[in-house]
This record gives structure tokens, sequence and C-alpha cells, in this order.
């Protein structure tokens, strides 16, 4: 009987101890699972915060930059380029102009690239007077040109080619990049010694561009000469063509006006036709100064072509109003019945602008012009005329109080 009861008390024990182990290990393991909870509680509010503060903040990109270092081992000399240069001509053989004018431009640019290096070799084919012209037209059967390769635009003097027209100039565009002093004494040198009007004008721009005004007087002194006695040229192009519109345009671009006496002896030529590029000259370095010799010009006895008679008759014309010398030469035309009605009738029209002519938008030159016509409109009987001075009163009325 004790032994058994020894027995059962034994069981009770262990099966106590073992509870009382087990229920003090689930304690443990509830209070981890709080603090592990806890934990991932503050870190999951700490990282739903930074992602609030991120979306918040605007974007930004990082570039991340390598250097890389080449050598180059089979550069070509100054002289070599040139050379290869001097085999290039798109005029000549059956190699597409586009592969050639491709490998003209690189050449030129790896001129360029070799900066100073390359000024000597540059100033010794300058001075050598030799080219290559780019810019031949393509002639047809008849001997005429049908296009005008390498150069193709309506701007009588522009001197922002896409490629060049010739190798001096591709050259020239070459000193230009490079820059500097040395490079300037070189563009200085042909300016001096060169005999083409486009060149003149280009390297004119390039130092005015480089160096305003340092070179003003090298610039003009070309001009003037190459305009009082322009050299003969040897297969002239376009450009050879232009050249006194090229030479006008360095005179306009400084505002010199000491050419203007020479320009207006210029203005009539002796085949009897008006120098248009002496004209644009005149009007743009002299304006309202010019209508003494505009008028003067209109009044030359070898001035017979009426077509050329209305091109100077259109540029006096726009002074009329405040110009006496204008208005008067206004009014030799009106009652000159030798001139046909039509030609009269459209120089009246033409007080009021368009057809090519500038449309007058000062009020005060506006009401000198309408004064005028009101003049005119009491003395002339012509109906034609009469009609041409009413519509162009409206026309004129309506410019001033801004009506389309």
């Amino acid at each position: 009987m004790k032994s058994a009861v020894a027995i059962l008390l034994a069981a009770l024990l262990g099966f106590g101890g073992g509870w009382f182990v087990s229920s003090r290990q689930q304690r443990q393991h509830a209070r981890q699972a709080e603090a592990n909870e806890a934990t991932w509680q503050n870190e999951k509010a700490f990282l739903e915060q930074s992602l609030a503060e991120a979306n918040r903040r605007p974007a930004s990109v990082r570039t991340l930059r390598q250097t890389v270092s080449t050598t180059v081992t089979n550069k070509l000399s100054p002289q070599e380029i040139l050379e290869r240069l001097l085999k290039l001509n798109p005029g000549v053989g059956e190699e597409s102009r586009n592969r050639v004018f491709r490998q003209i431009v690189h050449q030129l640019q790896s001129l360029t690239d070799l900066g100073p290096e390359a000024l000597p070799v540059i100033q010794a084919f300058l001075k050598e007077n030799k080219d290559i012209d780019y810019s031949s037209d393509v002639l047809n059967e008849s001997g005429e040109r049908v296009n005008r390769a390498g150069f193709n635009s309506r701007v009588l003097t522009r001197t922002d080619f896409l490629v060049p027209p010739s190798l001096r100039l591709g050259l020239v565009d070459v000193l230009d990049q490079v820059g500097g002093e040395a490079a300037q004494g070189i563009l200085a040198e042909v300016l001096d010694s060169t005999g083409r009007g486009v060149e003149v004008a280009y390297i004119a721009r390039v130092l005015q561009e480089e160096a305003p005004d340092k070179y003003r007087d090298n610039a003009l002194k070309a001009a003037r000469e190459l305009l009082a006695n322009p050299p003969p040229v040897d297969q002239p192009n376009r450009l050879d063509e232009n050249a006194r519109a090229y030479l006008y345009s360095v005179l306009a671009m400084y505002g010199d006006v000491s050419f203007a006496e020479t320009a207006q002896g210029l203005l009539v030529t002796p085949e009897g036709k008006i120098d248009k590029q002496a004209l644009s000259y005149l009007n743009s370095a002299l304006k309202d100064k010019a209508v003494s010799a505009l008028a003067a010009a209109y009044k030359d006895g070898k001035l017979t072509n009426q077509n050329e008679r209305a091109t100077l008759m259109t540029a006096v014309l726009q002074y009329a109003g405040p110009s006496s010398e204008a208005n008067e030469l206004f009014q030799n035309i009106l009652l000159d019945d030798s001139i046909p009605a039509g030609i009269r009738a459209y120089t009246i029209q033409g007080l009021a602008g368009g057809s090519g002519r500038e449309r007058p938008s000062d009020p005060h030159l506006i009401e000198a012009r309408l004064s005028l016509l009101q003049n005119y409109r009491r003395t002339l009987k012509d109906e034609r005329l009469l009609r041409a001075i009413d519509d162009t009163k409206v026309a004129l009325e309506k410019i001033l109080h801004g009506m389309p």
C-alpha cells in the first residue's frame, strides 16, 4: 500500500514539474514574440517613413564619367593633308560630287584639329595664289548654266557656306576656327593681297568677329581699291560675277560713307544701266542724303531704258514727302507726258508701298505724302492719275490708322 502511494506521488510530481517547465517556456516564447513584433513594427514604420520622404524628393540622375586615353599613331602632317586636298576636285572625274565634298570637309577638319601646327603650311599655300574652284556651274550643251552647284542661294553676298566654294575659302575657314593672333595675321595678309571680292568680304567678316575694328582699315582699303579698279579674273564663277555686291557689303558692314562720292560716279554704267550694288550702297550709307545723287543720275542722258529709270525712280521716291528734292522729281514724272500714264500711275501708288516697295510706317512720313497727293489732286486732269491718287490716299490713311 505504501509502495502504491509512493508511486502515485512520484507520478504527480513528475507531471507537475513538466507542466511548470512547459508553462515557463510558453511565457518566454510569448515575451520573445512580443519583442519581435515590436521590433518589426518599428522597422516597418521607419521603412514607410523613408519611402514617403523619397517620394517627396525630386528625381535626380547621376552621371558616371570615365576618361579613356587613346594614342593616335597614324596622324598626317599638315603638308600631307594639303596634298590630299589638292587632289580632290568635285568637278573632275566620275566620283560622286557629294562623296568628294565629304572628303574635302574631312580633310579641312583634320587641318583644324592640328591647330597652330597647320598655320605655316596654310600661309605658304595662300601666298601662291593658287586655288581649286568647288562651285563650278554645270553647263548644258548650249553653254548655259543649269544649276549653281556648291552654293545655292538667292542671297548675293552670303558668307555662311555649307561647304566652301573653293579651297582657299576652305582654308580661310580653317584659320577662323584655329583663331588667335597668328591666324589673324595670315588672314590680314590675304586681305591686303587678294583680288577677289568674295575673299575680301569673307575675311573681313571673320576678322571683324574675332577682333572688332582691328582690321577695319585693311578691309575698307581693299574693298575701295577693288571697286575703283576691278582686276580681271580668269574663268570667273558666280561668286566673281557678284564681286561688286560683296565689296559694297564690306563698306556697308562698317558703315563707311567715304566711298559715296566715287559710287555716285559709278551709279550709271557706260552701257546706260543702273549699277544696283552702287545704288544699294548709296541708299544704305547716305539714306535721304543720297537723293541729290539719285536725282542727278535719273537725269543722266545715258539712262534711256525705261526699266532702268523706273528702278532709280523707285529708289528716289522712298524719300518723297519730307524731301523737297524727291518731291521735285515726283512732280517732273507726273507732268511728263512722254512717260506712259500707266507708269506715272504706278509711281503714285508706290507712295503707299507694295509690289516690292517698302510700306511707310512713320506717321509724319504718311501725313507728308497725303499732303503731297492732295496738292496734285487739284492740278492734274488725267483720270487715270486721279484714280491712282484717290486709291493711294485711301491706302495711306488705312496704314496711318492701323487698318488692314
